[in-house]
């Protein structure tokens, strides 16, 4: 940071989802940020003073104008909180796109756990972590839940590319010491061993920044994992106080495995339950088909839910119910769950469970169910986004720390701009929807909307975490 700036001040326009529902927008603003701290300093609407001296109200201390740097946003940017990809695996960036003509056990068996086993081969780690990581960033994602392998070398490997490029990510090292392939298996001594080493190496790294990367506790999925191992997990998970993450009713054929390996649970949910891994620092992916009992746990439990909607349509797994999930008072999260998510883009996310959603209502009203309410309304550009920021960030157990652009709260933000090269939105002059609206916070919201259903990669101009440009086109 030599010769950098003390702070930031972002002039434009702002937006954000702070609560589901709730899309605001600051069409005319300033944002400053503290690069000591890594976070939000102060926001102010419609200013009236200079950056220099906006710094100087938000700290309460004089300051040379020197250590101000000034972001003036063009009229095709705005400025929001990071993508939060609450479900992704690492190694299976190998074979995106592949076998989606396959129900997920299938999908497994033929693809995944052969791709993942290569990564015994720790070369095979540094060549390709740094490509993921890479894409990941540049889609936007500031904070990333991903699952490694079993492989404890490897794991650190990615642990550490992802530190270096300076994301926000929990990394987990993959459990399996049942129901596996010969050639991609643990025994339970193993697994839990190197569960434990990986959370430690990680926990007491002391370079630069390494807080940015933190351990979970990652069983692949109960049915690969025997009792006496989730148990050893769960211990593992409160003797370090660290997250958990899994996958939970996905596939009909995957609960029915799932029953027939644990008989005397009453749930699905009730066999992470039963060893401990069910609590509010915990992510349960897809949660497609739910029944009582598993919501009654999630609840109970505290536990939030990943939704992958892209993995979802690709595996043919189902579709699951948003609207009921927030009803039954669980966190709900987006995430890619690339493999069997052929698109590492949280706006492909975004776009899928609106889908997902309409597909789901459409179905309701053919079997003449009668929606009342929110119920029937299809989810909307806002509350993606809002599943795509501040619900990721809950997921992860961040809330409080990520997901909106609010004073305090830490800088992982991007820069959107609607006019990048290449971009394949519609300037504002081609969009006479847009162009006819003068009201500027109306125009925002179709802007919005534009971004969400028509935006990729080269519309992220420009990533932060934790206050420091990670990323720019």
């Amino acid at each position: 940071m030599s010769g950098a700036p003390r702070y930031t001040v972002f002039l434009g326009c702002l937006v954000d989802t702070p609560t589901f529902g709730t899309l605001r927008i600051r069409h005319d603003a300033a944002l400053g940020v503290d690069h000591s701290t890594g976070r939000i300093l102060g926001i102010e609407e419609k200013p009236a003073l200079s950056p220099h001296k906006l710094v100087e109200q938000w700290t309460g201390s004089e300051h040379p104008a020197s250590i101000v740097a000034t972001v003036r946003l063009t009229a095709d940017q705005f400025l929001m909180p990071g993508l939060i990809d609450t479900h992704t695996h690492a190694p299976q960036f190998t074979f995106l796109g592949i076998g989606h003509d396959l129900p997920l056990m299938d999908w497994l068996e033929k693809y995944t756990f052969k791709h993942e086993s290569e990564f015994k081969d720790t070369e095979v780690a540094r060549q390709f972590y740094h490509t993921v990581v890479d894409r990941v960033l540049a889609n936007g994602v500031t904070f990333a839940a991903y699952y490694g392998t079993i492989h404890l070398e490897s794991n650190r490997v990615l642990a550490e590319t992802i530190r270096k490029k300076g994301q926000r990510a929990y990394v987990g090292k993959v459990c399996m010491d049942m129901n596996s392939p010969d050639y991609y298996v643990e025994t339970t001594e193993e697994t839990l061993e190197g569960t434990e080493a990986f959370i430690r190496g990680i926990l007491d790294n002391k370079q630069e920044r390494a807080g940015l990367v933190q351990p979970i506790v990652t069983p692949r999925f109960a049915p690969t994992c025997s009792q006496k191992c989730l148990s050893g997990l769960g211990a593992l998970a409160r003797k370090y106080n660290v997250p958990v993450q899994s996958h939970l009713c996905e596939n009909p054929s995957e609960i029915s495995f799932a029953q027939q390996c644990f008989p005397e649970s009453t749930s699905y949910a009730d066999i992470y339950g039963s060893a401990g891994l069910l609590g509010p620092r915990t992510i349960m992916a897809h949660c497609v088909h739910m029944s009582t009992e598993d919501l009654k746990a999630l609840r109970q439990a505290g536990a939030g839910v990943s939704h992958c909607p892209t993995s979802n349509f690709a595996l043919g797994s189902g579709l699951a119910d948003v609207r009921k999930l927030l009803a039954n008072g669980l966190r709900v999260g987006l995430g890619t769950d690339v493999g069997g998510g052929y698109s590492p883009s949280m706006l492909d996310a975004m776009r899928m469970a609106c889908a997902a959603n309409r597909a789901l209502l459409a179905a309701k009203r053919e079997k003449g169910e009668q929606l009342v309410g929110r119920e029937g309304v299809p989810l909307d550009a806002g509350e993606v986004l809002f599943l795509a920021t501040q619900g990721g960030a809950d997921v992860m157990g961040m809330g409080a720390e990520l997901g909106s652009l609010d004073a305090a709260k830490l800088f992982d933000a991007l820069v959107v701009d609607l006019a990048a090269d290449r971009s394949p939105v519609p300037s504002v002059q081609r969009t006479p929807a847009v162009a006819c609206l003068h009201d500027a916070e109306d125009a925002w919201h179709v802007r919005l909307e534009q971004f969400v259903f028509l935006a990729d990669d080269r519309n992220i101009a420009r990533v932060y975490v934790d206050g420091r440009l990670v990323h720019s086109v």
